[in-house]
């Protein structure tokens, strides 16, 4: 159960969320880096409550156009998630040419290897040719940010109707005087998923003439509706694979409130190099300006 602690939690946030994209990455103590504001104040509410997530959410005022947000204008939230709203659906197969956005729906996720060691257990776990659908549906249901000079924090309230996911892992998980060494094909279903998410960056301007936006850290505040796995290659026994994944999908709410906060030093980053990445090609004064 633990190895697949660790795979839920992983394919279910790390690279779900890789959809909420907005944003090169610079090191702890980077000068232009601006005060982060840290999840342990009230910025989050308690682990599995996310704050500012009305159960109805009035569509944008903005215009669903592709006119930039101005950085000064007392409507620039708003104005933000009207960007959401007109692009993220339009990233689903196609992107969109005009921005250098590539498709993310679905996004594949080639290879990634994540350690886990606590409470007696320890391993790690490969994931390699992962398919994930569905980001294209993210909702931003509010935004909060504050742009200066030297950055910006940026707060959203987001939700996600469905993810699937599916690939091969590997693991090697010890606990005890027990080894598993489990591998095989997985699927992952995530419904309603609702998160408050906090991250920090900086606009950079690049030598070409053009701006970049580039993300520091992110933090997040995740609840999971419903989840199921599906995974061949646990126990060679298919009887015991059955209960064991019987087991783990009877007890995914609390796999995934402990275990997704419990792995942010993993996930995170990942997170994080995969926005970025995305956002690498894309002229943010196009979406942003200043």
């Amino acid at each position: 159960m633990q190895a697949f602690y660790i795979l839920l939690t992983i394919a279910a946030f790390g690279l779900g969320s890789a959809a909420s994209a907005t944003v090169p990455t610079s090191a702890a103590g980077d000068p232009q880096q601006p005060e982060y504001v840290d999840a342990s104040d009230q910025v989050f509410a308690s682990p599995g409550a996310p704050t500012d997530m009305p159960d109805t959410v009035t569509p944008p005022t903005s215009s669903v156009s592709n006119d930039a947000c101005s950085l000064s204008s007392s409507g620039l939230d708003e104005c933000i998630r009207g960007l959401f709203h007109s692009i993220v659906p339009q990233l689903r197969n196609e992107g969109l040419s005009e921005f250098n956005m590539r498709s993310i729906d679905p996004y594949f996720y080639q290879r990634g290897i994540f350690r886990y060691s606590n409470d007696g257990v320890q391993g790690g776990l490969l994931i390699k040719n992962m398919e994930i659908y569905g980001i294209s549906g993210l909702k931003v249901n509010s935004v909060s940010s504050n742009f200066t000079n030297s950055g910006f924090v940026i707060k959203l309230g987001v939700e996600l109707p469905k993810l699937k996911a599916g690939g091969q892992f590997k693991a090697d998980v010890k606990f005890g005087g027990l080894r598993l060494v489990p591998k095989g094909p997985f699927n992952i279903t995530i419904d309603n998923v609702k998160a408050t998410i906090l991250t920090d960056g900086h606009i950079e301007q690049l030598p070409s003439g053009n701006k970049q936006l580039s993300l520091h850290r992110l933090n997040a505040n995740v609840n999971v509706g419903s989840a199921r796995v599906l995974a061949n290659g646990i126990f060679s026994d298919r009887n015991l694979n059955a209960m064991i994944l019987n087991l783990v999908n009877e007890n995914l709410p609390e796999i995934t409130r402990v275990g997704i906060p419990a792995t942010r030093e993993q996930w995170a980053p990942i997170l994080v190099a995969h926005i970025n990445e995305f956002f690498a090609p894309v002229p943010i004064e196009k979406l942003l300006l200043q």
